[in-house]
């Protein structure tokens, strides 16, 4: 495993994406400059392209309390803001802003070109580069997939995929999604095809260690929930059966496969410790970290899981002054102080213990999990896209995120969770199965993939009762749809931006909702 520092692993997108623009031959020509790289690896490129993406799914990159996907834990009833804190109004009435959520964009364009590096370094080197086209290809379509269930129409095959442009069209989302698909089927061959000469990433690969068949099934797992996000659509049906045709449900991530990254996280300094440690935990002399003291357990959550006697709900959440587990209301102006609201990860004041959300500095981000993977695989398996039994895997989708957070001799107690009465959690006598699914999804997704729940809100309408914000004039009819997009593109791509025309995250929709 390579245990490069952070602080190096992030700075080498930004570097490889400077050197990647022209310059002016006579002015700063790194053609004529020995102390100048031409060129970077592809394996120092994986590596640090991977630590990258972690931060970015898995982190809060760009900081503040609307950046990354913080704000969609918010949205989705799993995190609120401290009461110890003036309220951010736009926060908690929904007036979002171009800057919500904008390091997503903002950071994942940089990376996408990164990733492109690798693919251009290996161009008619089909053999040789199979194992690493694939990586590439395969983390393309994770990260523009995040940014088409973000932001609608994208740039896309003039910004990353073929002509580069600085003021790139944007492409339709429907036909990007399209394109996913053909880009992830082209990395499974890719490694179908990879021989003993083809250049190994075992040792620059921060998640699965080179292991190839690991990487195809994230790569099935990724075109699954790219799939299952077209339910609603009138095509949807048939596309998804066509794309699904010839798979089993051995293609995809389960047990022991989850898409974990960690280039050697360590508690030596803050930019080395895990994305969401670096959030919302400690640093390493204990103190809290930008974010800790200002989310808190949101009630709704808390609620949930204390109905359905849910073991997970300390370690999601810290027990509060009084030892016990205690939500606020997002958007309440209550005065209700830190040592009564609970913090988020079951993690009491910086102690690294060996469960929990918040477990230690140096666990692993996930970017794709078991848990997840499961419960795809359930709801698929209901729908008839594939064969199996649907109860299993919703059963092992539970058992995955008790296993996940380290709740105690977890397959046992997963198994008397969901033999507990009502459509919450009894699958096999639910009144409607797929809501019972997506329900324990949302359940087993709290800050490790607000944007899958976020998603499946905006297709499925579930959870049904997801409350909207207390704030006094919050005026929504519900969450946000959708991000605007960012500043920057309106001030430097600005005719294109534009084009899309007038966006309002309250009724704008992706295109794939119903």
């Amino acid at each position: 495993m390579n245990t490069r520092f952070k602080s190096f692993l992030y700075a080498l997108p930004l570097i490889m994406t400077f050197m990647s623009l022209s310059c002016k031959k006579g002015t700063f020509d790194i053609n004529t400059n020995p102390n100048v790289p031409v060129t970077v690896s592809p394996q120092l490129i994986l590596s640090a392209a991977l630590a990258q993406s972690a931060e970015i799914a898995a982190g809060n990159p760009g900081g503040g309390s609307t950046s990354g996907t913080d704000i969609l834990d918010c949205y989705m009833g799993y995190w609120a803001i401290s009461g110890d804190y003036s309220p951010n109004s736009s926060t908690l009435n929904y007036h979002v802003t171009t800057d919500f959520g904008s390091s997503n964009w903002e950071m994942t364009y940089p990376l996408l070109k990164n990733f492109k590096n690798i693919e251009d370094f290996y161009a008619g080197k089909a053999i040789a580069g199979a194992n690493y086209l694939a990586i590439a290809k395969i983390m393309k379509a994770y990260h523009i997939q995040r940014l088409v269930d973000m932001y609608n129409n994208i740039p896309y095959s003039k910004a990353i995929n073929g002509e580069i442009s600085t003021t790139p069209g944007y492409d339709d989302a429907k036909t990007v999604y399209k394109n996913l698909v053909v880009q992830l089927d082209t990395a499974i061959s890719l490694i179908n095809k990879a021989t003993s000469v083809s250049d190994d990433p075992a040792q620059y690969d921060g998640v699965y260690a080179g292991d190839m068949v690991e990487w195809q099934k994230l790569a099935n797992s990724i075109k699954l929930r790219l799939l299952l996000n077209l339910t609603q659509t009138s095509d949807g049906d048939a596309f998804i059966k066509a794309e699904l045709k010839g798979l089993v449900t051995d293609d995809f991530i389960g047990t022991g496969d989850d898409a974990a990254e960690n280039p050697g996280y360590s508690n030596g300094a803050s930019n080395q410790q895990n994305p969401l440690w670096q959030d919302i935990g400690y640093t390493p002399t204990g103190g809290k970290q930008g974010n800790t003291a200002y989310f808190r357990a949101n009630a709704y959550a808390v609620s949930f899981y204390n109905s359905t006697n849910d073991p997970r709900v300390s370690l999601f959440y810290t027990v509060n002054g009084g030892g016990k587990i205690k939500g606020r209301v997002f958007g309440s102006t209550a005065l209700e102080h830190n040592a009564d609201i609970s913090s988020i990860g079951g993690n009491p004041d910086g102690a690294v213990q060996t469960s929990g959300l918040l477990a230690s500095p140096k666990q692993s981000a996930y970017l794709f999990s078991a848990a997840e993977s499961y419960f795809l695989l359930a709801e698929a398996v209901q729908r008839k896209y594939l064969a199996g039994n649907a109860s299993d895997f919703y059963v092992l989708g539970v058992t995955e995120s008790f296993n996940m957070l380290g709740v105690p001799d977890y397959e046992t107690a997963a198994t008397t969770y969901v033999a507990q009465p009502g459509d919450n959690t009894d699958f096999v006598n639910s009144t409607d199965k797929i809501k019972t699914i997506i329900t324990q999804k949302w359940a087993a997704l709290n800050s490790y993939n607000p944007l899958s729940a976020w998603n499946d809100w905006r297709r499925l309408g579930i959870p049904a009762d997801l409350p909207v914000s207390i704030y006094p004039g919050t005026t929504a009819p519900h969450i946000p749809y959708r991000f605007l997009y960012p500043t920057s593109e309106y001030s430097y791509n600005s005719a294109n931006v534009n084009a899309q025309g007038t966006i309002d995250a309250i009724t704008s929709k992706i295109f794939w909702m119903p």
